[in-house]
């Protein structure tokens, strides 16, 4: 299905949802929308849209209301009651005319005693002339039939006979259609209470040459379904620089009729004498007031413009390419934003292709590197001319960002000569390439097949311009330690999906392959460091790794004259709770595996996070079949028993090159043996290596003259690395940075960081890796083209939808919408391709608790609600959505990790896969989650969101949003919530806001030397640093060395370390730096107590609670929970305790 069928899909699917939310068009009774007959009171009917009446309120609905949220207030008079009588509208206008004309639309409903079901000629043709339905009436002009009768008792008998006739069948040569047709008007009567829409189009007049408030009231109540309403008008004229006279308008419309009003609508067409204006051309900024970054957001978003403010609905606009044709308010706003283009007008196709890279002679691989490159410096000079235009106060802006683009340019050049000169750097480049598309095939036939032939025509990969452009501005730093280049972090700055991952796999590889061609016997020990901050983006990320490491070890083992070492290449996976520590308990873990009878208990008990073989991708590769998960032979991880091997697991397929083991180690214990290339590891684990004596084996430094330290750290997904944790982990880094510069003349490791959405960056990556920041790709002189990303007016992209209930509980519009994103998924009648689109439903939510409430939701109300929407709309059994617990699945913090790979598993079964049906396995219908599913879900068939309330960050919501439509076209419905005042701006602003998005990220703050941060995590810390650069203290019953006299240059070493990381890090106010050497001092002369103390004692550093209160010695460090060993200092286990523990003592009253 093209992209423009998907739009239509997507458009009918939306248009669907908000009939049943917002109305008209919810039940099909008539044949127009416009004048609908529903067999339902509006107000219970629909939960969006609705204006209260301000003179007789309906309190029926007032037990809705939820206290949840802050009381709003607003200048504007708009009634901001649960039930709104009000709503508005604010925008900017030049006027040569002193009357504006606004459209208004609204709609009222009026019971009805029957209703006439329109059909089509044919149907009514054949049901009229049937002799046997004396029970029915029918209207000839608009060819619609009702069942006869004036009195309910008439209507009620021929109901009857109507009903009689439908269940005994004698329908004679009536066709299906009209059959259908009658069993749809019996069950329309069963409701016997019917509303008739009637729409109202009022022209209002506005005088604006004069200042000043109005109030003209429309009374057309003398009429039978006329409504009375009062038109509110404010207009205040501004004297605005290089524009003259600018008219600030408000229009507010409130309903003074006895009865409630639908689907209302200001609009403000563009008339002759009348210019909008954009509030951003009313109230300009002072840049020099602002800070760098707000002010450079400015200058780059300066062509998004916001033309109306909504209050109590959405304020929205309209533009026809050359200006602005309307204004008009909308109870369900959207925004479509444009997807990204990441490629490159008139390029040599070949420059993209990896097999450029693998295949052609060396000169030919550099001149097309050297076009590449001459394509963009050509892109700048174009770019720089077109900037002279600019006006005066955004050129320093301007200046600026090309001025970094030539500095990316420069180190583009850098790299293309460090390929030229160093042979070895040059097949490091080759092999990456290479590596590259090996992971990327399916068939391990096909892939030793290509390595062999050097044939990858079956590849369907090439690499995006950013990706190759971020290759050679960084590779030349990742391989060279002496490179100016080295101490710079390279932050990859790329829209989520993009596809910063192969940028950086590419890097691994390259470092991975080029530390072993430049060090024939000193290559061993972890190579590169990659760190995630959530186990679920860990994951799915090792799996993709791990496919890259395999096919790194295919080639080193294959590779000519072993120049790639004779020891393996691979992966270790370091995190939390998700794998095992011990090899004991691994083995455990696989015995209760071997005893389960059913693959859902298989997986509850997995913690060797890979389902398959990276490798060959068999599906029994690693577990077998249901009939064989009793016998040893046949599991993939039967090398945990194996005492002479060292492997984790092996590949169960007899003919691949992995049979005998995987280069893959999920445990612990192995991974501090084997030292794997790449470590991949969730930041909060690195609070281990101060604490466990092995964890100095992945930094070499229990013999640091056979192992090399790390080469190359990436940080993915940074600016979740922010607030508290951040803190943390910046304080631990300090001291990570101490040791891997330990022992080196160089500046130590290489630093890549990945993000999506961030802000102050600067100053984030200074206070967490006290490094200089350089983002790729540079921005140019607007946010929507920086040569290699820019936005494209060519195809569809996600789009928004926002939705705030009226009168109604956020309960019960989250029921309507879910039931209606549910069962508008199988209305299309596009067939499965079409239903397949927007079948898994993800919600996303702010907490547990709003989580809770929903899964509640899908159990009981949301499936009560299809049901009634079955009935309402004579929905055939085969085209109704029956939800199954089944296929109910979450995402959250309370999902074992060893459960996720299934989940994700599970995620990607789709809808119109036929085979899976056969094999009785579903799509998934509802996947709820937090902010879990912001990071790390990479599934391409997800295309339906939920967003229950505005989250706290619009980073976040970027990143949770951006998990749906990453293949196809997206739709994300964002519910608000009417009572909170944030939701409720978020909502009256959707459209200003949905169009920058990126604008609106918060900064990031770290403040890892503040006194809190300090105290909490300068024993970790140091003595993290002591024990991986001072051989005697090392050990873990070596704290009492630090007596020895000889240990005392590394200490003080230590020392000076951490304040000048202090003072590096110091803002203009000093508050850091007293404090901070006040805590290193009072811990290090603890330590030397505690160590002078416990010289007839043992004194070790740590014990883990479980066993520290049998410890008869001395301890350094205890944990959190830990409430023996009072003289030792706290310490955390992991990084994600960064908030204070308080205990609580209850006594109780001694005279009770």
């Amino acid at each position: 299905m093209n992209g423009d069928s998907q739009s239509k899909v997507r458009d009918e699917y939306s248009q669907r949802i908000k009939n049943l939310i917002l109305g008209p068009g919810s039940e099909n009774i008539s044949r127009s929308n416009e004048s609908e007959i529903i067999s339902e009171n509006p107000k219970t009917r629909y939960v969006s849209g609705i204006l209260y009446s301000s003179e007789s309120p309906d309190s029926d609905d007032t037990a809705e209301v939820e206290k949840s949220g802050d009381a709003i207030e607003d200048p504007i008079a708009v009634d901001n009651n649960f039930q709104a009588s009000s709503m508005g509208i604010t925008f900017y206008c030049k006027s040569d005319v002193s009357d504006l004309e606004v459209n208004i639309k609204t709609a009222t409903y009026n019971k009805i005693p029957k209703p006439f079901l329109d059909v089509s000629p044919n149907v009514f043709s054949e049901i009229s002339n049937y002799h046997k339905l004396t029970f029915l009436e029918f209207n000839l002009k608009d060819k619609s039939i009702a069942v006869l009768g004036k009195t309910p008792k008439e209507l009620r008998a021929n109901h009857d006979s109507l009903k009689k006739f439908i269940a005994e069948k004698r329908f004679g040569d009536l066709s299906q259609k009209s059959v259908d047709s009658l069993a749809f008007l019996s069950n329309v009567y069963y409701k016997r209470v019917f509303y008739n829409r009637t729409p109202h189009n009022i022209k209002a007049h506005i005088n604006i040459k004069r200042d000043g408030s109005n109030k003209t009231i429309i009374d057309n109540s003398t009429n039978n379904d006329g409504i009375r309403m009062e038109v509110f008008d404010k207009v205040q004229s501004l004297s605005v620089k290089n524009l003259g006279t600018i008219k600030t308008i408000t229009i507010v419309i409130k309903n003074l009729s006895e009865f409630p009003l639908f689907q209302s609508q200001i609009i403000i067409n563009q008339q002759n004498g009348i210019k909008f204006y954009a509030s951003e051309d009313i109230k300009i900024p002072n840049l020099g007031k602002l800070t760098y970054e707000d002010a450079m957001n400015v200058f780059l978003y300066r062509n998004r413009k916001t033309y109306a403010t909504g209050h109590g609905v959405s304020g929205c606009w309209e533009f026809d390419g050359k200006s602005i044709s309307s204004i008009f308010t909308s109870f369900i706003p959207s925004y479509e934003i444009l997807p990204i283009s990441t490629t490159i007008d008139d390029i040599d196709a070949s420059i993209l292709d990896p097999t450029s890279y693998i295949r052609n002679d060396y000169q030919e691989q550099l001149d097309k590197l050297s076009n590449f490159i001459e394509m963009y410096r050509q892109w700048i000079d174009k770019t720089k001319t077109a900037s002279q235009s600019l006006q005066i106060e955004f050129q320093k802006y301007s200046d600026d960002n090309i001025n970094n683009c030539y500095k990316c340019l420069k180190r583009m050049h850098t790299t293309l000569n460090f390929l030229k000169n160093n042979l070895n750097a040059f097949k490091a480049f080759n092999i990456a390439n290479e590596t590259i598309l090996l992971q990327r095939m399916g068939s391990y036939h096909e892939k030793e097949k290509s390595y062999e032939t050097k044939d990858y025509s079956n590849v369907h990969f090439h690499w995006r311009p950013f990706q190759l452009a971020f290759i050679l501005n960084s590779l030349e730093s990742v391989l060279n330690p002496k490179s100016k280049y080295r101490n710079d972090l390279d932050l990859i700055w790329v829209p989520t999906g993009g596809g910063k991952t192969e940028a950086y796999l590419f890097a691994i590889s390259a470092v991975i392959a080029y530390r072993r061609l430049t060090n024939k016997d000193g290559y061993e020990g972890v190579t590169v460091i990659m760190r995630y901050t959530l186990r679920l983006l860990t994951s799915q990320q090792f799996e993709r790794a791990s496919k890259m490491i395999c096919a790194l070890e295919y080639i080193r083992r294959n590779y000519d004259d072993h120049i790639l070492g004779d020891s393996e290449i691979s992966i270790g996976l370091w995190i939390g709770g998700g794998t095992e520590n011990h090899l004991s308990r691994a083995k455990s873990d696989f015995k209760a595996m071997m005893q389960s009878h059913n693959k859902d208990d298989i997986q509850k008990k997995n913690k060797f996070q890979l389902l398959t073989c990276p490798w060959c991708n068999q599906k029994h590769s690693l577990i077998p079949d249901i009939q064989d998960i009793h016998k040893k032979i046949k599991w993939g991880y039967k090398s945990i028993t194996n005492r002479s091997s060292d492997y984790n697991m092996c590949c169960m397929t007899k003919d691949c090159p992995f049979n005998n083991g995987l280069p893959i180690y999920v445990v612990d214990e192995s991974i501090y043996k084997v030292r794997p290339t790449l470590i991949f590891g969730t930041v909060d684990k690195f609070a281990q290596v101060p604490l466990n004596e092995s964890a100095q084996h992945l930094f070499g430094s229990d013999d640091n003259n056979r192992y090399h330290r790390p080469d190359l750290i990436v940080q993915d997904e940074l600016h979740l690395i922010s607030g508290p944790l951040g803190s943390i982990v910046g304080l631990y880094e300090a001291g990570f940075d101490y040791i891997f510069r330990d022992n080196s003349t160089e500046e130590g490791p290489k630093y890549i960081a990945s993000t999506a959405t961030i802000r102050n960056a600067e100053e984030q990556v200074k206070g967490i890796f006290d490094r200089r920041v350089q983002q790729f790709p540079p921005q140019g002189i607007t946010s929507s083209d920086n040569y290699f990303i820019r936005d494209s007016n060519e195809g569809h992209g996600r789009k928004y939808f926002g939705i705030m209930g009226t009168g109604k509980s956020q309960m019960t519009v989250e029921v309507h919408i879910l039931a209606a994103m549910l069962q508008c998924a199988v209305d299309l009648g596009h067939g499965c391709d079409a239903e397949e689109l927007y079948w898994t439903i993800a919600g996303y939510f702010n907490s547990l608790r709003e989580l809770g409430k929903a899964s509640t939701l899908l159990r009981d109300d949301v499936r009560d609600y299809l049901r009634e929407l079955k009935k309402r709309l004579c929905i055939p059994n085969e085209k109704f959505r029956e939800l199954s617990d089944f296929n109910a699945k979450e995402l959250t913090s309370r999902i074992e990790g060893n459960q996720i790979p299934e989940i994700i598993k599970e995620l990607e079964i789709m809808h119109n896969d036929q085979s899976e049906v056969e094999n009785k396995q579903y799509a998934v219908d509802t996947l709820l989650a937090t902010n879990m599913l912001s990071v790390g879900i990479d599934i391409s068939r997800l295309n339906a969101m939920l967003v229950v309330g505005q989250p706290k960050l619009t980073s976040e919501y970027i990143q949770a949003t951006s998990r749906v439509g990453r293949k196809t076209l997206g739709a994300v419905f964002t519910l608000y919530n009417s009572t909170r005042s944030r939701d409720r701006s978020h909502y009256e602003t959707f459209q200003a806001y949905h169009q920058s998005l990126y604008k609106y990220v918060e900064p990031s703050s770290v403040t890892p030397f503040s006194v809190p941060a300090m105290k909490r995590c300068i024993p970790g810390v140091m003595a993290a640093m002591l024990r991986n650069t001072v051989e005697q203290l090392s050990g873990d019953k070596c704290a009492i060395n630090i007596l020895e006299d000889n240990n005392n240059q590394q200490l003080e070493r230590t020392k000076k370390f951490l304040n000048d990381r202090v003072k590096h890090s110091e803002d203009k106010y000093h508050l850091y730096q007293n404090g901070a050497q006040e805590i290193i001092n009072n811990f290090i002369n603890k330590w030397r107590k505690l160590a002078t103390d416990s010289q007839d004692l043992e004194f070790q550093y740590f014990k883990y609670p479980m066993v520290s209160s049998q410890y008869p010695g001395n301890l350094l460090l205890r944990s959190f929970n830990d409430n023996s060993h009072k003289e030792a200092s706290h310490v955390m286990e992991s990084m994600r305790n960064v908030d204070d523990v308080s205990f609580v003592n209850i006594k109780e009253d001694e005279e009770s």
